[in-house]
């Protein structure tokens, strides 16, 4: 029965997840706006002076790609997820063609081959895409052989879904972008958990993880690779590059404070390039400069909301698929968090994954605005269904 208020087309809408991402979104756009002006030195006078600082032309861009993003997004949102079934196989080859086709076609963007241009400002980035396909697929698989037998402990089942996993995977590993193959893995984990896997599995690949990290780092890294490793270590043994930008992040963090600099504002050192890529991959340190601790934690609190909302989604749905896709959502959230964070701040190394909802560019926005709305949509089903009372 409808509760009072709840009209029978918004009953099951979870407003919550809906004003977090609000919140984060707009939090991103001005963050974004705040770094990428010109410095302020405070001989701006009036409304007409402060605007001649502010530099429009990256905000206008991320407008247009979260508008390109929820044309798609909502109404996936409305849309039962269990419509998703017939298309994830072709959509799945489709997304491993183009990660292919990127290892032909070379295109260098920073040391990867993960883009296609559109144009001369504009790219697409299969592999923010492919998350989301990853995600879908892994989910369905693994919740069809879950309702077949009751759990998801036999052998071919397990076997299956790491081939799933294993192609986007390594695909993305030869471009080589480690920080987006490292994502999968965590789709992966948060999907198998999901599943209820044996311990077993888990102590297993845990195990076999851990002792094949020397081969790894012997044979499979190239020297930038293994350099990038050893700065994470000890940053002072690259002060003009990886360990440069590392030291600088560390300090800009720092120097916010307690209560930051704020926005807009003279003596910040986020609008005169202290860091590269401030309007994506360090954006945290702008963050922490401009708002300080108080600010940094309080964007640390609305994503931990937003995922302990979507958990609370995955126990409230019945069905394994809707509960599998809600975990991956969280595990691909938590790493994207918990890694830009870490790199800004020295804990992790520098890998060049975006801060979902904050960071600049239109590919992750598209692939974290999707998957927000398939979260919807699971919740929207389980209510509507009757799966709640």
């Amino acid at each position: 029965m409808t509760k009072p208020g709840k009209t029978k087309q918004t009953k099951g809408v979870d407003f919550v997840i809906i004003a977090l991402v609000t919140i984060l979104l707009l939090f991103g756009l001005v963050t974004l706006l705040n770094v990428m002006s010109d410095p302020f030195d405070g001989t701006e006078v009036g409304l007409e002076g402060f605007l001649s600082r502010l530099n429009l032309e990256y905000f206008n861009r991320q407008l247009v790609s979260i508008l390109l993003s929820l044309v798609v997004a909502v109404p996936i949102a409305f849309l039962d997820y269990d419509k998703y079934k017939p298309f994830v196989k072709m959509v799945y080859l489709v997304t491993c063609v183009l990660l292919v086709l990127l290892l032909v076609v070379k295109v260098n963007t920073r040391g990867v081959f993960g883009w296609y241009k559109i144009g001369t400002s504009r790219s697409f980035q299969p592999s923010e895409i492919a998350k989301v396909v990853l995600l879908v697929a892994l989910s369905k698989f693994v919740s069809e052989a879950y309702d077949r037998r009751g759990h998801f402990n036999n052998f071919w089942d397990v076997f299956q879904a790491v081939l799933i996993f294993a192609v986007p995977f390594v695909l993305v590993m030869r471009q080589p972008d480690y920080g987006t193959a490292m994502v999968f893995a965590a789709i992966f984990i948060g999907v198998l958990f999901a599943a209820r896997i044996s311990w077993l599995y888990i102590i297993f690949g845990g195990g076999a993880t851990v002792l094949s990290l020397p081969l790894i780092y012997r044979y499979l890294l190239d020297k930038d690779q293994k350099a990038r490793i050893r700065v994470f270590l000890d940053p002072t043994l690259d002060l003009e590059g990886d360990g440069y930008n590392v030291l600088h992040s560390k300090e800009l963090v720092g120097s916010g404070g307690m209560w930051g600099k704020g926005y807009f504002t003279p003596g910040t050192l986020s609008q005169k390039k202290y860091v590269p890529e401030r309007q994506t991959d360090f954006i945290f340190s702008s963050i922490g400069e401009g708002l300080g601790f108080v600010g940094a934690v309080i964007l640390i609190l609305l994503f931990f909301l937003l995922m302990l909302r979507i958990l609370m989604v995955a126990r409230r749905s019945k069905d394994m698929f809707g509960r599998c896709l809600c975990a991956g959502a969280v595990a691909m959230l938590g790493f994207h968090v918990f890694e830009n964070i870490g790199m800004s701040m020295g804990l992790m190394p520098v890998t060049g994954i975006p801060l979902p909802l904050i960071s600049y560019g239109g590919s992750n926005m598209m692939a974290t605005l999707v998957t927000i709305a398939m979260v919807l949509s699971v919740n929207y089903r389980a209510i509507n269904r009757g799966q709640i009372t």
